[in-house]
């Protein structure tokens, strides 16, 4: 992988606004936290991050400026193989993984006139350029919600392959209200209810921490 999509895998952890820990990283680059340490000590060399021992590492604006044109592009490609060439839910970060090496100026322009200048990709999260970047609190995770009556909006998912694989699996979906039902004091699991298909279903914690949610109003809950 090279440094602009490792500065990618930060970006998609949050690194915009908040330090991302080695173990995350790790899991999500498929590598081991040694090679994290080396490659983000590298970055922070050249200026592109960040990196606070204990704490973990944030994007500068340096690399902040450096990876938006490759978000951006990864981005538009996955609306692009979702919306255009019908490519399931489930592989189009993969696949605009593959597609995706380096921004090109003349795809983005093109991609983003062909698709009208999109403002989020087909997981929820805002496509940068086209759309200011949000500073999201750990707070709007799922996991960091408690068992209520409150109803839960999915408004984004964490940019993931491993999580795109599970949700088609278990047929959750960008939009749905859900009700927490419980909550296990061992693995911090989740029983939720998902109000689109009235089906109960099981929420680890490795996947609830990868799904934004926002409180639905009454005026939602009555449409």
């Amino acid at each position: 992988m090279n440094d602009l999509n490792f500065l990618r895998l930060i970006f998609e952890l949050g690194g915009s606004f908040q330090n991302v820990n080695n173990i995350d990283l790790a899991v999500k680059a498929n590598v081991s936290k040694a090679s994290i340490s080396d490659r983000t000590q590298h970055l922070a060399k050249l200026g592109l991050v960040k990196y606070t021992k204990y704490y973990g590492t944030k994007l500068t604006k340096k690399g902040l400026n450096a990876v938006i044109p490759l978000i951006q592009q990864h981005s538009l490609l996955e609306i692009w193989l979702f919306e255009k060439l019908d490519i399931p839910l489930s592989q189009v970060y993969e696949k605009a993984t593959q597609l995706c090496e380096r921004p090109d100026p003349l795809v983005i322009e093109r991609l983003n006139i062909y698709l009208d200048y999109p403002k989020t990709c087909p997981h929820g999260n805002i496509i940068p350029i086209n759309c200011p970047i949000p500073e999201f609190s750990e707070e709007t995770l799922l996991s960091k919600q408690s068992t209520s009556d409150k109803i839960w909006k999915i408004i984004n998912f964490s940019e993931d392959n491993y999580l795109f694989q599970i949700l088609g699996n278990i047929d959750i979906k960008l939009g749905d209200q859900i009700q927490i039902l419980n909550i296990n004091d061992y693995d911090h699991s989740m029983v939720v209810l998902n109000l689109r298909n009235n089906i109960k279903q099981i929420l680890p914690k490795n996947i609830t921490k990868m799904i934004r949610v926002d409180k639905v109003t009454a005026m939602e809950k009555s449409v």
